[in-house]
C-alpha cells in the first residue's frame, strides 16, 4: 500500500490489519506444491472489494479496521500461491497480498494455493479469534460458504459517526477492543447492543493515544478539494467520516507520550511514527533507568543516517556528551533520560541545534539496547561493542589478528601528559587522533612484536605521536597499551560489555 490517503483511519486500520496475526503462534505446517483452486480466486475477488485501485483501505467497507470482521478471515502468513501462468509466489503479509490484488489483470491473476494453510477467523460462540487449518479445496469452499459474502449486501448504514466498541479475545486469549463508526455497522457484523462497551459512548480515538496525539488545530483536504480546519479528534472524525479519502495538510505537530512536540512533514514520517507505535520492541523493555544510564556511559555509540553519514557519540556520567564524525569533533551537549509509557526517552540538547534530538528506547534488556530517533526517523543508534563475546578468539591479544580486530573495532582513549584524546584506528592502516573540536593529527599504524607481546607503532607528521605502544593488559574486561617514549601515557580500550 504505497499511496495511503486516509491517514489515521487507513494507516491505523491497515497496520492493525497487517499485524492482526503477528501475535499468533500458528502450528507449523509442511507446505506442499500449489494446486489450482476455484476457492482462492473467489476469495481474492471478494477481498479485492476492500481496497481501491491504489491499495487504499475503503473505510466504508472496512468499518471495524480489522480484516477478520471486515472481510471474514485473514490468512496466517507466509502462504504460497501461484499465478495462472504457473509462476509461484510466497506472500509474507497482507500488504504483499494487496499489492498482488491491485496488480492483477484479466491475463495475470492468482488461481492456485498450497494446501494446507491456516486462517484466522472469529468464533461467535467463544467471542474470540481462532486459527483454523484448511487442508484441501473442499474445506476452503466450506469456509467461503460459511463467510456468506452476499449476506450483508442489504445491510446499508448511514454515514454517521457515533462509535460503538466491542471487546474481543485474540487467539492467545488476550482481550482487545475494536470500534465501529456506529451501531449499524456493528450489528451488521452480528453484534447486539448487549455486546457494546459502554466506555465507547464518547469514543473519538485515533487509535494512537498511547503513542502520540495531534496538536490541534490541523487542516485537512477533503476529496472535493474543500479545505477544513478541525480542532479536536471528534471534529476530525466527524468531518472526515464518509469522505472517500482526505489528506492532511503538512506540516503538522504531534505530542508524543513524554510531552515532546514533534513536527511531521509528510506521510512517510507519519507512517514511520505509527509503525514505531505498533513496534513489539516496546514490550521488551525490561531494564531500569539506572541500567540504561550505565549502558550509555559504558559504551561509545554510533549513529548511522540513511545517507551513510556516521557519527560517534560519547555519553559521560556527568550528563554531557560529545559528537564526532571522521577526524573532527562536531559538537558537545547535555543528555538526560525520562520514563514514558512502558519505555524510556533519551533527550539530547546540543550546542549545535541541528544535533538536538529525542530518542525512544524500543528494546532494553541484559543483552541488547536499541533506540529510535523521533526527530530523524531514518537514523539508527547502536553501541560499538568492544567485547561482544569474551569467548571469541578473534579478540585474543595473543595473536596479531586479534589485536588488529580490537584496534579497528573500537574507539580508543589516549591519556597523554594529563590530556585526553580520542583515537580511531582504521582497517587501511591509517589513524586519526582528535581533541575537542580539532583534528590533532593523522598517520599510519602497524603491529610489531615487542618483548614477547604485541605493540602498535604510530607514524605521524607530529613528532610527539611517533611512538611505540606495548600491550600492558589484555583480559576479558580491559585492554591497555603503554607508551615506550612517554611512560606516563597510555591507551585505554572502551569496554562495552
Amino acid at each position: 500500500m504505497k499511496h495511503i490517503k486516509v491517514t489515521i483511519f487507513s494507516i491505523v486500520a491497515t497496520l492493525m490489519v497487517v499485524t492482526s496475526c503477528s501475535n499468533n503462534e500458528p502450528v507449523t505446517i509442511e507446505q506442499q506444491t500449489t494446486e489450482e483452486s476455484i476457492s482462492i480466486k473467489a476469495a481474492l475477488n471478494f477481498m479485492s472489494n476492500q481496497f481501491d485501485a491504489s491499495g487504499n483501505v475503503l473505510t466504508s467497507d472496512n468499518p471495524a479496521g480489522n480484516i477478520v470482521f471486515d472481510f471474514c478471515f485473514d490468512f496466517i502468513y507466509p502462504i504460497e500461491m501461484s499465478y495462472n501462468t504457473g509462476t509461484t509466489v510466497t506472500v509474507n503479509n497482507l500488504e504483499e497480498l494487496v499489492e498482488i490484488l491491485i496488480s492483477s489483470t484479466e491475463n495475470l491473476f492468482i488461481d492456485g494455493i498450497s494446501f494446507p494453510f491456516q486462517v484466522e477467523t472469529y468464533n461467535e460462540d467463544s467471542n474470540a479469534l481462532e486459527i483454523m487449518t484448511i487442508n484441501n479445496e473442499d474445506e476452503f469452499n466450506s469456509l467461503l460458504e460459511a463467510c456468506d459474502f452476499d449476506a450483508d449486501i442489504d445491510c446499508i448504514c448511514t454515514e454517521e459517526y457515533d462509535p460503538v466498541c466491542v471487546d474481543i479475545a485474540d487467539s492467545n486469549g488476550e482481550v482487545f477492543t475494536i470500534s465501529y463508526p456506529n451501531a449499524c455497522f456493528a450489528m451488521c457484523d452480528g453484534f447486539t447492543e448487549e455486546d457494546f462497551n459502554d466506555a465507547c459512548e464518547e469514543y473519538y480515538d485515533d487509535g494512537l493515544d498511547n503513542c502520540f496525539e495531534f496538536v490541534y488545530p490541523i487542516t485537512i483536504l477533503l476529496d472535493d478539494n474543500e479545505t477544513v480546519t478541525v480542532n479536536s479528534n471528534e471534529e476530525l472524525f466527524n468531518t472526515a467520516y464518509g469522505a472517500n479519502y482526505y489528506d492532511l495538510v503538512f506540516p503538522i505537530d504531534v505530542l508524543i507520550e513524554n510531552g515532546t512536540v514533534v513536527t511531521i512533514n509528510n506521510y512517510d514520517e507519519l507512517e514511520e511514527l505509527v509503525e514505531t507505535c505498533f513496534d513489539d520492541g516496546y514490550s521488551d523493555i525490561t531494564c531500569s533507568l539506572e541500567d540504561l544510564s550505565n549502558s550509555l556511559v559504558t559504551c561509545f555509540w554510533q549513529i548511522d543516517f540513511v545517507d551513510d553519514d556516521q557519527f560517534i557519540y560519547n555519553f559521560n556520567s556527568d550528563g554531557t556528551y560529545e559528537v564526532q564524525s571522521d577526524d573532527s569533533f562536531l559538537t558537545t551537549g547535555t543528555w538526560s533520560l525520562a520514563a514514558g509509557n512502558e519505555t524510556f526517552y533519551l533527550n539530547l540538547n546540543a550546542e549545535a541545534p541541528e544535533f538536538n534530538d529525542e530518542w525512544v528506547v524500543t528494546q532494553c534488556d541484559v543483552n541488547d539496547l536499541e533506540l529510535q530517533s523521533l526527530i530523524y526517523t531514518q537514523a539508527e543508534l547502536y553501541s560499538i561493542d568492544c567485547d561482544d563475546d569474551n569467548d571469541d578468539d578473534s579478540y585474543d591479544c595473543s595473536n596479531e589478528e586479534g589485536v588488529q580486530n580490537l584496534l579497528t573495532e573500537c574507539p580508543w582513549v589516549i591519556t597523554f601528559e594529563s590530556e585526553t584524546y580520542f583515537c580511531f584506528f582504521n582497517e587501511d592502516g591509517s589513524f586519526q587522533i582528535v581533541q575537542d573540536n580539532n583534528s590533532e593529527t593523522t598517520g599510519t599504524w602497524s603491529i610489531v612484536t615487542s618483548n614477547s607481546t604485541y605493540a602498535i607503532v604510530l607514524t605521524s607528521e607530529a613528532d610527539q605521536w611517533n611512538d611505540e605502544w606495548t600491550i600492558s593488559n589484555c583480559d576479558e574486561e580491559t585492554v591497555n597499551f603503554e607508551s615506550q617514549e612517554y611512560p606516563t601515557s597510555d591507551i585505554n580500550g572502551v569496554d562495552c560489555d
